[in-house]
């Protein structure tokens, strides 16, 4: 290759032009089908992604469950993430949601569950912060 020196650096972005072109016409169709595929399915993936967002936990979250031995499986997780997403439609940011025996306090809009409390420290606790509550 033979690359410009343009302030003491290489500039390959000609040579790498070049050669992408010589792949494309080498390959059948001159490679459009295929980049269109790869290019289409890319940004398909990169939209699902972001749409989809996952439940996560804050770390204090993560704190609480361990401490407290709560046990909570994939349909769970589920069921919380789908209570977000009823709670972010209804516009409630901040969340309770009982589910089982324990009460998780979660950003709706982020799908962060910010704390979780069991059942035997439900009484007496005042929750305070939250614009609705979810019933699983």
């Amino acid at each position: 290759m033979s690359g410009q020196m343009i302030d003491n650096k290489y500039n390959l972005s000609n040579d790498i032009a070049r050669q992408v072109d010589r792949l494309r016409q080498a390959s059948p169709g001159g490679g459009r089908e295929r980049d269109k595929a790869v290019t289409e399915t890319s940004f398909r993936e990169l939209l699902d992604r972001s749409l989809e967002k996952k439940l996560s936990f804050s770390k204090h979250a993560d704190m609480r469950v361990r401490g407290r031995n709560i046990e909570i499986g994939e349909s769970d997780l589920s069921k919380l993430s789908d209570a977000c997403d009823k709670a972010g439609e209804k516009g409630i940011k901040d969340a309770l949601i009982v589910m089982n025996d324990s009460v998780f306090i979660v950003n709706a809009s982020s799908k962060t569950v910010v704390t979780v409390v069991d059942k035997n420290e439900m009484t007496g606790n005042i929750f305070t912060n939250i614009e609705g509550a979810v019933f699983l």
